[in-house]
């Protein structure tokens, strides 16, 4: 099952290159446990299993971790000053966390695959002081090349990312591959997902600008882009730069809520995914932020009146409606048979007007 909403929507090549990490990784865990592929001088990687619910609790982080998740989901609780603050990772996405901060993680198998996998990058403190020194503009604050250091990121699955962790796979497969080439790969997946956390912020930035303007098209940018993630107005309120009681003053102001925003926005991507026809109910309920498929489908019932497989049927027998057969030929001149009786003309459905 492929949870991940930019792989529900994605283009081939993301398809692609995803599957390609796969297969990459897998071919690393075989010639780790043939006793080869061990780590690349400046980190060490782990490949984590289980086919049970796991909580741990970790009091310190000795080193940062980039964890990608490859089946299942990672739940972080973190103690801060936002109370038990939660933070969840799927299929697909990775998290960087830092050193030194207090954590609780559960991790728990994927519903259909019954597994839970990820691939664990431990990073030493080497790799932050060389991009620290190669790259200071982006830089600007120790630890992690840049990351604030105070919580975990969680990062979208992206092409760059996903290549980027591909070439240092692949290299670390290379039979006698150099140090220094290692490390170059290595330092790159680094930059690349900093990259992307400065993108990620930058859409935060944006949505913040529009909040004056329009407060319920800012909560919808912010959703929009990451749907599946488990927002409260909190989370919202610190990405656009407010106070919650602040957020929650200005959607009042238009007469709308936080959690009927957020509703709205997963219920139009649950429409479109549904009306596909390509993905299970359990699969767009984990896209659209439901851990529970039941859940998903009783709000999905009482909001549009019949079932997410009841929705998705009307729109897949819609959509067949949209083809008709084509008339047989007119019998040809002089062959004596007899012209064939005309079909009745289907009904047009409210498919076939759209196109």
């Amino acid at each position: 099952m492929t949870t991940q909403l930019t792989r529900l929507l994605e283009p081939s090549d993301h398809a692609q290159a995803w599957s390609a990490l796969r297969e990459a990784l897998a071919r690393l865990e075989r010639a780790s446990a043939a006793g080869g592929a061990n780590g690349a001088g400046l980190a060490r990687w782990i490949g984590v299993f289980s086919r049970s619910r796991d909580r741990v609790s970790i009091q310190r982080l000795s080193r940062p971790l980039i964890v990608l998740i490859l089946d299942g989901t990672k739940r972080i609780f973190l103690d801060g000053p936002d109370g038990n603050a939660r933070l969840v990772a799927r299929e697909g996405q990775i998290l960087l966390v830092p050193q030194g901060i207090p954590l609780e993680l559960v991790n728990e198998p994927d519903p259909e695959r019954g597994v839970y996998r990820a691939f664990t990058v431990e990073l030493l403190s080497e790799v932050d002081a060389r991009l620290q020194r190669r790259y200071p503009t982006l830089c600007v604050q120790r630890g992690l090349g840049g990351f604030e250091a105070d919580r975990p990121h969680l990062l979208r699955s992206a092409l760059p990312s996903i290549q980027a962790m591909i070439h240092l796979v692949s290299t670390l497969l290379l039979p006698g591959a150099h140090a220094l080439l290692l490390e170059h790969r290595l330092e790159d997946l680094v930059l690349t997902l900093l990259l992307q956390h400065r993108e990620q912020l930058e859409e935060g930035r944006a949505a913040a600008s529009t909040l004056a303007l329009d407060p319920t098209l800012a909560v919808r940018t912010l959703v929009r882009r990451d749907p599946a993630r488990p927002w409260a107005a909190q989370d919202v309120a610190r990405a656009l730069g407010v106070s919650n009681a602040t957020l929650r003053r200005r959607l009042g102001a238009k007469g709308v809520s936080f959690r009927a925003l957020l509703w709205k926005e997963r219920l139009e991507l649950a429409k479109t995914l549904l009306r596909s026809g390509r993905h299970g109910v359990l699969e767009v309920a984990t896209a659209c932020g439901y851990d529970s498929a039941s859940r998903f489908a009783e709000q999905f019932r009482r909001s549009e009146g019949v079932s997410p497989s009841e929705y998705r049927a009307q729109h897949r027998a819609g959509a067949n409606d949209c083809w008709s057969e084509p008339p047989e030929p007119p019998p040809a001149p002089g062959d004596g048979r007899a012209p064939p009786p005309s079909r009745p003309r289907r009904a047009m459905t409210p498919a076939t007007r759209s196109w």
